[in-house]
């Protein structure tokens, strides 16, 4: 008797635990075209292509500042390994208004690939700073979270170790 009550309450427990909500990431789904810097995508929307501002933060200039390829090259290789499948076929959810766009063209949002935040994966590898100016403010504490743990870890732009190269 003692068994068939404990089995029951198992059962009942995955019964209830399977019926759960699971967390869904609402957005636009777009086919990856490339990655133009380590803050903007370029992006095919319903055969149309838009380039993508990654919000809430500020990545290095390639061509500019130290760490400018870094920050690209991460994000190359992040939308790359994790779907281990050709950067171009990479499928990425877009949080963004497609009517809305800045003073480049582009529109912008949060970015998401296999579950994980863009923006808050380039800030918690130091690739980049937070700049919460044009953010809606949803997720402003987790890319803050995530600067802070690369500042307190000594990743990327926060590695006070790692010597600046010659940008002429």
């Amino acid at each position: 008797m003692k068994y068939k009550l404990l089995t029951i309450l198992i059962c009942l427990c995955l019964i209830l635990s399977g019926c759960q909500n699971q967390t869904t990431i609402k957005g636009i789904e777009a086919k990856l075209r490339r990655v133009v810097s380590a803050q903007t995508i370029e992006v095919i929307i319903k055969n149309k292509s838009y380039q993508f501002r990654l919000m809430g933060l500020e990545t290095p200039s390639e061509k500019q500042q130290p760490w400018g390829n870094e920050a690209r090259k991460f994000l190359v290789d992040f939308l790359t390994v994790n779907n281990s499948q050709p950067l171009k076929s990479a499928i990425v959810i877009l949080e963004t208004d497609l009517e809305v766009k800045d003073k480049f063209n582009r529109i912008r949002g949060y970015g998401w690939f296999n579950d994980e935040l863009i923006n808050q994966k380039i800030l918690s590898f130091g690739h980049g700073i937070v700049n919460l100016t044009y953010t809606d403010g949803k997720y402003d504490q987790q890319l803050l979270d995530a600067q802070d743990y690369a500042r307190i870890m000594g990743k990327g732009v926060w590695n006070p170790d790692k010597p600046l190269r010659n940008i002429n």
